[in-house]
């Protein structure tokens, strides 16, 4: 069958199967009905001559004892953990194995989350299958499933809409990508979207308050329904912090079962991810993505619109919709077309505070409303700026304007639904289409309400910004958005006080030897919440070397001379370790910098020098410094390389800590937080940037030693971190001591001596 005769026919969707409704519902039982798991056996697991412990090459390891037994007694006295695991324990299989037994006894399910991909890759491909070894004969019933968020699944009733037009009005690229397409549609088992990428993903997912549910013809056959009856029927659900936290909220369309244990891993990373689902942005690409839904343009000459207003239309075409229907949809039309031109004028307005900065794009301008007027902050500092600032009269007209136009579009869309509704007796097409509509109505007033709150900037609580993103020309865009100052109350709110247990893990949480920062930063504070610390096993004094270059020129004070410097340092280092070399930034503009004058020495030494964002993508990169154990290959990578990246044995022998890790200046939501803690009489630089800057420096420490066979060389460039007193928390958050050189001749004899050894 071609291309065209697979779209052109109307039931090419029934290939598919069915899923079939659970023949009953799992309730969630309460705590005091669950069975407790013995702690102690479920260590023992771990333990020599445990069923884990007797596999070929196992380890017994004492934190990873220390982790299981823990998490156990959490699960079963309703209690919440902080654990600090450090490299090599084994956390996974720590957490894994409490979380199969409590699951497996009470046939209730434990989410475990990660904050990346490659983690729930290792859990599901290796991780899970051995501790799925402590249930014997019973590991073939223990249910397993993987979650994602509802835009990496394939909608079918996006993709019949896509294919209504037909084959021959689609775009000449989209004609070309289909066979590629229908062969991946007929293999795929789950509909994930990230194992597509013939086609524009955006187009072919649904988000929750737009899906029809059970009136969707496709319902039986839905990807998103077949993913969440798996998690329904599961013992363990791999998930990812965007997705708890979003349904945590109480967003439409969830996908999680009901559960009371939650394992959140790479707990570091969760300010941040919260951060951006609390936060609210005004934007045209925000409303495009709304508006995409009910009325998009085909993307060829012959292609015809998509969204639910287009598939309405077509309805009025056949003399299918109801009496009516016609004049709403010319009126809904016209509304459509005058929203995106209001809120131009709105967004052009605002970014009007732009020109305080000649920074171009990536200028931010903070804004808030104090003593009854607004101010503007331009580098931390507010003033009022006379004359130059918002024309607040003419601000509150075009914010007016745009509410209005949008509340018109609500209740047009909310007539048409009306007058469709035929209970039911309601044709399909009408039923999606309706449901639709709801959901772009209920977008749209959340947008509107969005636009509300951030222009105003009333609330301490927040930071508010305008900005025009670090884009090219043509694809930058004004924006303006509001972000929560902390997270710990939300997090507290929706998460520690609705769950039983709550395990927050990480291999880095504690500054110095102190949760403290964390935990408030968390909100994992509290009566409920206890600590652990799960040592690393690995002898970092005797498999790592830690080389200080106080001889480097100050990074805050001469960039040119300083990327020069850290060039050479690169140089003499791989040319000791062979190759085999990380070097990890804080910003891709001394990345580049460095690169460029290191690239005519790597090449002269016949090393293969790759620079992120220069083509290679990052697993691609990782797997370049694999090959041939490293040799002869450095990277250069910036800000996601500092955590994640695990390549265990020589071909990662060596890693340059270009910078200390300290917050990007300009950064609007570090500069609000750290005047809310000046405050409160704190120190922002003592008790937030400076703890912040540590946990990810031990982050990129973390890259070089990944199992007791390994070692290696760090070397950190910035010379900060033994020339200033606060170095002493950045060589205290490391477990290896710091060796001072004082010239580059001395770091490369050292760095060889070492390899040497």
């Amino acid at each position: 069958m071609t291309p065209a005769e697979f779209i052109d026919d109307p039931e090419w969707w029934k290939f598919l199967p069915e899923t079939k409704d659970p023949p009953s519902r799992r309730h969630l039982p309460a705590h005091e009905d669950c069975s407790p798991v013995d702690p102690g056996a479920a260590a023992s697991h771990l333990m020599a001559g445990g069923v884990l412990g007797s596999m070929s090459g196992y380890e017994e390891r004492p934190g990873q004892i220390d982790m299981a037994r823990a998490v156990t007694e959490a699960f079963d006295s309703r209690r919440h953990l902080m654990i600090e695991a450090g490299t090599g324990v084994g956390k996974s299989l720590a957490y894994l194995v409490p979380s199969i037994l409590w699951s497996r006894v009470n046939d209730t399910p434990v989410v475990v989350s990660t904050a990346t991909r490659n983690l729930q890759s290792q859990l599901i491909a290796s991780d899970i299958p051995k501790a799925l070894g402590v249930l014997g004969d019973d590991a073939a019933k223990y249910k397993v499933a993987l979650l994602k968020g509802r835009s990496n699944y394939l909608c079918l009733r996006e993709l019949a809409e896509f294919f209504s037009s037909g084959y021959w009005t689609m775009s000449r690229a989209d004609q070309a990508a289909m066979p590629r397409f229908i062969e991946w549609l007929k293999s795929t088992e789950d509909g994930d979207l990230d194992g597509m990428d013939m086609l524009d993903r955006s187009m072919l997912s649904c988000p929750g308050e737009e899906c029809g549910g059970r009136r969707c013809r496709f319902y039986s056959r839905c990807f998103v329904y077949r993913a969440r009856r798996n998690a329904s029927a599961a013992h363990l659900v791999i998930a990812n912090h965007a997705l708890v936290i979003a349904e945590a909220c109480g967003g439409t369309g969830s996908i999680l079962p009901a559960y009371a244990r939650l394992v959140m891993d790479e707990a570091h990373n969760l300010e941040s991810i919260a951060t951006d689902q609390f936060s609210r942005e005004v934007s045209q690409p925000a409303m495009r993505r709304i508006l995409d839904r009910l009325h998009r343009a085909g993307r060829g000459r012959r292609s015809s619109a998509s969204g639910a207003l287009a598939n309405i239309g077509r309805l009025v075409a056949r003399g299918a919709a109801p009496d009516g229907v016609e004049r709403l949809l010319e009126k809904a039309m016209v509304s459509l077309a005058a929203i995106p031109k209001k809120l131009s004028a709105l967004v052009e307005e605002a970014g009007r505070m732009l020109r305080f900065s000649n920074a171009g794009a990536g200028a931010v301008v903070r804004y808030k409303i104090e003593d009854g007027k607004r101010r503007y902050s331009l580098h931390g500092v507010f003033k009022e700026f006379d004359g130059d600032g918002w024309d607040e009269d003419r601000l509150r007209s075009l914010r007016l304007a745009l509410e209005s136009e949008i509340a018109a579009e609500v209740n047009i869309l909310h007539e048409i639904m009306a007058v469709s509704d035929g209970g039911e007796e309601t044709p399909a097409d009408l039923a999606e289409a309706s449901a639709q509509l709801a959901g772009a109505a209920e977008s749209l007033v959340a947008f509107s309400n969005d636009v509300f709150f951030t222009l105003a900037g009333e609330s301490a609580d927040y930071a508010y910004w305008c900005e025009r993103t670090a884009a090219p020309k043509r694809h930058s865009y004004v924006r303006l958005v509001a972000a929560p100052l902390s997270v710990a109350g939300e997090l507290e709110k929706i998460l520690y006080d609705r769950k039983d247990s709550v395990i927050l893990s990480s291999a880095t949480l504690r500054v110095g030897n102190d949760f403290r920062y964390t935990a408030s930063r968390l909100g994992a504070e509290g009566g409920r919440f206890s600590a652990l610390v799960a040592a690393s096993p690995f002898d970092y004094f005797r498999q790592s070397c830690v080389l200080a270059a106080d001889f480097a020129p100050d990074p805050s004070k001469n960039a040119k001379a300083y990327a020069s410097a850290v060039a050479e340092m690169s140089e003499k280092a791989v040319a000791a370790a062979g190759g085999r070399t990380l070097v990890l930034f804080t910003s891709y503009e001394m990345m580049n910098a460095v690169a460029d004058i290191a690239r005519p020495a790597m090449d002269a030494m016949g090393m293969r020098l790759i620079v992120q964002g220069e083509g290679v993508g990052r697993e691609a990169m990782g797997a370049a410094l694999r090959e041939r154990g490293g040799e002869g290959t450095v990277l250069f990578g910036a800000q996601s390389f500092w955590e994640g990246v695990d390549i265990p044995g020589e071909a990662l022998s060596c890693v340059i800590i270009a910078r200390l890790p300290f917050a990007q200046l300009g950064d609007p939501v570090v500069e609000a937080r750290g005047e809310r803690i000046e405050q409160g009489g704190g120190s922002a630089f003592r008790d937030y940037l400076l703890p912040d800057a540590a946990i990810k420096f031990r982050q990129g420490f973390g890259r070089l030693i990944r199992s007791k066979r390994d070692r290696g060389v760090v070397i950190v460039a910035d010379p900060r971190i033994v020339t200033k007193n606060y170095g002493s928390v950045f060589r205290k958050s490391i477990p290896a001591s710091v060796h001072t050189v004082s010239d580059i001749d001395s770091l490369a004899e050292k760095t060889a001596a070492f390899f040497d050894i």
